[in-house]
């Protein structure tokens, strides 16, 4: 369905950990002191996941020997420093993860995700009731009557949340696993002008272009590490992934955990992605511990970064917030982010579902203060409340010091000696500044997989590919109209 006749005002808005009253409960309940959910999380878990692994490369070993591309280092994207606040709540006395918004952006591949995962559960007929058009359209009523589905995981101090997509009886396990909805490069590498992408195909199994050898290669890269941490998280036992260029869905593909570690931690094991898993979140613990008791019932924005070197480290920064403070670098770009949704849906979108539940309202001009405010104090003013650390590690598997585990099952023990140390005010400044710059340059450039977007040769390339594919779908098309399949015309096509 296309996303213009998708109406998107009834869907319930995405709650997040600060907003989720449930969730805090819970954590309050167990006697947990931080909880997030799993989208909230999996950005840092990948920086302990460099660390521990000494920059592990992704293993190719599922593609074929003639697949040209060479490289097997994660995206930039990926590797970009990552923030993230945690919110103090006082009444329960606990600490909320969101996702730092500061450098979001509005694209139609976000909307898509939503209507396809309600393509892919629902039976047609309660489908087409989201139809704008249905003379028996869903209400927002209804919408919110039907109750989400979640795993709560607790580990040490942490309780995590992961929303459940599907279930099928025939899994190992609890028997869930996630959706994923993939779209083509052509439509990845300039998803802003996603309409010159569209006619892109997948022909075949193998090759450079127009294979899905291609799209599981830059999965691999660009996805895996983040799939298989929201995996674990909800305790599922892998993906199932669409493959579409927006206008139609190619084919699907089941990947498991296992199949995500071959080619993450270089074996089908799940031992080795485990015990870093948790590892990874004791770590993390102690860092939150650290920083909650020097500043003790406060609010906090994090960044963690682990830099490439001989011996891999990792930056990561603490300073105190504001509630003010965190709206407005949550909500810097949300003007441009609903002007560019209006202008994908075709239709006018309802503020009061824009805005989560409890969220201030602010006005224009006191919102743009607060912006400017918390930019110039939070980007870059000298801030003596900084913690500023350093976190270095040291593998050893059965007491035997090694740069990363490997071949690792049951049988082994893995040992973690670490170090945090802080960093004095004026240096810890200087590199976070330079760290915030890192991060900013990546997200600017929107290089989701190392491809520089504003490389005309490239991006005409993919449009040359995606304009020869409009022509074969034509040809596909009127062959199945002959034989008496219903074709659907997409009016977003140039068709």
């Amino acid at each position: 369905m296309p996303v213009t006749e998708f109406d998107f005002n009834t869907l319930k808005p995405y709650v997040t950990s600060s907003k989720d009253t449930i969730l805090c409960e819970m954590a309050q309940k167990n006697q947990r002191k931080y909880y997030g959910s799993s989208s909230s999380m999996t950005s840092a878990l990948s920086h302990f996941h460099y660390l521990l692994s000494a920059w592990r490369s992704i293993d190719t070993r599922n593609v074929s020997q003639g697949f040209p591309e060479k490289l097997r280092s994660f995206t930039r994207l990926l590797r970009a420093p990552t923030a993230m606040f945690v919110h103090y709540k006082e009444k329960e006395d606990v600490y909320a993860i969101d996702a730092d918004k500061e450098f979001d952006s509005a694209n139609i591949l976000m909307n898509l995700g939503k209507s396809m995962e309600k393509l892919l559960t629902l039976p047609k007929e309660q489908f087409e009731r989201y139809r704008r058009s249905s003379a028996n359209k869903i209400t927002p009523e209804e919408e919110e009557a039907i109750p989400e589905s979640y795993h709560y995981t607790t580990m040490g101090k942490f309780l995590m949340r992961s929303q459940l997509d599907a279930y099928d009886p025939r899994l190992p396990g609890t028997g869930m696993y996630d959706l994923k909805t993939r779209a083509v490069i052509s439509i990845r590498m300039d998803a802003s002008n996603h309409e010159n992408g569209i006619g892109y195909e997948l022909k075949g199994r193998f090759g450079t272009w127009e294979s899905y050898e291609r799209e599981y290669f830059d999965m691999m890269r660009a996805a895996f590490l983040k799939y298989s941490l929201q995996v674990r998280v909800g305790r599922m036992d892998g993906i199932f992934v669409a493959y579409h260029n927006i206008e139609r869905i190619f084919g699907f593909q089941y990947v498991s955990l296992p199949e995500m570690d071959q080619c993450l931690h270089g074996q089908t094991d799940t031992t080795l992605g485990d015990s870093e898993f948790k590892i990874s979140l004791a770590l993390w613990e102690k860092i939150m511990d650290k920083a909650t008791a020097k500043f003790p019932k406060q609010s906090l924005r994090f960044h963690f970064e682990t830099r490439e070197a001989v011996n891999p480290f990792m930056y990561i920064f603490a300073q105190p917030v504001t509630n003010e403070q965190i709206h407005a670098i949550q909500t810097r770009n949300s003007a441009e982010i609903e002007a560019l949704q209006k202008k994908l849906l075709g239709l006018e979108t309802l503020e009061s579902r824009v805005q989560e539940p409890g969220e201030n309202q602010t006005t224009p001009s006191a919102e743009a203060e607060s912006a400017e405010t918390t930019e110039s104090t939070a980007d870059d003013e000298y801030d003596p409340n900084l913690l500023a650390m350093t976190l270095l590690t040291k593998n050893y598997v059965n007491g035997e010091l090694v740069e990363r585990p490997t071949g690792f099952s049951k049988k082994d023990t893995w040992t973690v000696d670490y170090e945090i140390n802080e960093l004095n005010p004026k240096q810890g400044n200087a590199i976070l500044q330079m760290c915030k710059t890192r991060r900013r340059n990546v997200f600017e450039k929107g290089d989701e997989e190392d491809v520089n977007t504003q490389n005309d040769e490239f991006l005409q390339r993919l449009r040359n590919i995606s304009e020869q594919g409009r022509v074969f779908r034509a040809r596909e098309n009127e062959r199945d109209r002959r034989n008496g399949i219903v074709v659907y015309a997409d009016p977003t096509s140039r068709d």
